[in-house]
């Protein structure tokens, strides 16, 4: 991490940015203004000291506030695999600033002494239509009345908490758990199958596009991340007897 370069990014009152999503991990540092960022994870209301980490592959979009808002970032290193986005909160933003300026590898520092931001919370039918949108192929507007809410109220309501429509929610959670599933040792086409794509050619045209590359090479770096991270925690013990 401390090869990382810091880049600052700024953007105007009101201004809004589609689902996007960051191939590389990364962290963001708010300085000044405010936003809501909006996943998968649900809405993220973002104010001067809110430190996000971004896993890899990450999709959100951002809305700005009347003050608009800039943030300093940092990508981060492939040696941690995570599927979900979390914020904190920094005890002291000045100090935050630089560790992310000049000594970016102080970072699980910096994060050791901030606090989690809690998540905002959200109607309990949004969740249940969430998890079972992803683990079945009924309409969207069938399950929605299951759940006693009309199809146009949960489109609406989806769209304005997590920034995506109920369609594109369905495929990145899809997507995440295709993710998941790749690390363990499943073939691609059972993996396709688990994670609902319609066939492994389906799951190959994902990746390709979120990822950059096939499924196949995909599978490798996750599980090399996972294997750093294994070898991190069992080398811990001797680094502190050191």
């Amino acid at each position: 991490m401390s090869s990382a370069l810091a880049y600052r990014t700024r953007h105007d009152r009101g201004a809004i940015l589609a689902t996007h999503r960051h191939r590389a991990p990364y962290a963001a540092l708010v300085l000044d203004g405010d936003y809501t960022e909006s996943s998968l994870d649900g809405p993220l209301p973002c104010r001067p000291g809110t430190l996000v980490l971004h896993p890899p592959y990450h999709a959100h979009g951002d809305r700005f506030g009347r003050l608009g808002a800039s943030a300093i970032n940092i990508e981060l290193p492939n040696d941690r695999f995570v599927f979900a986005a979390s914020a904190w909160q920094v005890h002291d933003l000045r100090e935050a600033r630089e560790v992310f300026a000049r000594c970016p590898r102080r970072l699980p520092e910096l994060l050791a002494c901030a606090t989690p931001q809690a998540a905002v919370v959200v109607p309990d039918w949004q969740g249940e239509l969430l998890r079972t949108m992803a683990e079945c192929e009924d309409e969207i507007g069938t399950l929605a009345r299951r759940l006693g809410v009309s199809a146009e109220h949960a489109s609406r309501a989806l769209t304005r908490t997590y920034g995506m429509s109920p369609q594109a929610l369905r495929r990145e959670a899809r997507w995440r758990h295709a993710l998941q599933l790749m690390a363990g040792n499943a073939s691609l086409a059972e993996v396709a199958a688990a994670a609902g794509f319609s066939d492994q050619s389906h799951l190959h045209r994902i990746v390709v596009a979120h990822a950059g590359c096939t499924p196949a090479r995909l599978r490798e770096q996750i599980r090399g991340r996972l294997r750093q991270q294994i070898n991190c925690v069992q080398d811990r013990p001797l680094a502190i007897a050191a």
